[in-house]
This record gives C-alpha cells, sequence and structure tokens, in this order.
C-alpha cells in the first residue's frame, strides 16, 4: 500500500498542538496538583514542586496526549502512514534538540518559544535522564517519543 501524502502532516500538527496544550495545562492546572507550600519559622512561605507527584502528572499527561493521538485522531491511518508521518516530526524535534545542545549561543528566547512545541517529549526526556543521568542522551532520545503512535496504526486492507 502507498502512503496518502495527504496525511503526513498529521502527526507533526498533533504532536505541536498537544505540545502546547500540555504547556499550558501544565502550567494552569499542574500547578495545584504539585506544588507544595510550607511556611517557614520565620513566616516566609517557600513554594516548591513535588517530585513524586510532578512525575505522576507529567507521566499521566502524556499517556493522554498518546492515547487521544493514536486512538481518536490518527485512527485512519496505517502503521507505515503513521511510521512516515511520525518520522517526519522526530526529525523535527531532533533538529531541534541537536541545534539547542551543539550551536554556540543558541538564542535563549529561541529556547523559550521551542519549549511549547517540546513540552510533550520533555517527560520522555526527564524519564530518560532519571535512568541514565546523561542529558545527551535523554533529549535525543526524546525526540523519537512520536514514533510510539505506530503501536496504534492499524494494518493495512490486504
Amino acid at each position: 500500500m502507498k502512503v496518502r501524502i495527504r496525511t503526513l502532516w498529521k502527526v507533526p500538527v498533533f504532536c505541536m498542538i498537544a505540545s502546547c496544550v500540555s504547556f499550558y495545562i501544565t502550567v494552569y492546572l499542574g500547578s495545584h496538583f504539585f506544588t507544595v507550600e510550607t511556611v517557614g519559622a520565620d513566616g516566609v512561605t517557600q513554594v516548591s514542586a513535588d517530585p513524586v507527584r510532578s512525575a505522576i502528572f507529567n507521566a499521566a499527561l502524556f499517556l493522554i496526549v498518546l492515547l487521544v493521538g493514536g486512538l481518536w485522531v490518527l485512527r485512519s491511518m496505517t502503521r507505515k502512514e503513521i511510521a512516515v508521518s511520525a518520522g517526519i516530526t522526530s526529525f523535527i524535534y531532533l533538529l531541534i534538540v541537536l541545534a539547542q545542545l551543539y550551536l554556540p549561543n543558541f538564542p535563549l528566547s529561541w529556547s523559550m518559544i521551542l519549549a511549547y512545541v517540546q513540552t510533550w517529549t520533555s517527560t520522555i526526556a526527564s524519564f530518560l535522564l532519571k535512568l541514565t543521568d546523561n542529558l545527551t542522551l535523554s533529549v535525543i532520545g526524546s525526540s523519537f517519543a512520536p514514533l510510539l503512535f505506530i503501536l496504534f496504526g492499524r494494518k493495512p486492507n490486504t
């Protein structure tokens, strides 16, 4: 079966929209879930993030995006089509990460803008960082998160 060219945009657009939505959900709803306020002996309130609740929140958000994308948005695509489209998305994410890692004086303002489209994959990067303790390997590995959508593709009609 051939890959339908008109479907190649689906995974990149979905990942970028899902990342933006995840960013705002994390900022506005996540702060109520995983921030901890403690009042010190001097009466000053200290705000911190609970790492366990933060990990649970981010993992749940990642899985929701994965399931919504795989079961609803990309349900009409075959595994081959999703693989090609997700490969394009992973390549875009990989280029962004490599530019951030290896270009000297990469503008901080660009990184702040790119944070909106990298939020969804940053959950995988955090998880990999805890496992490997290697930042470069973790962020490069997280670029391939869109390939997980292949698991939800339908088998081609034979």
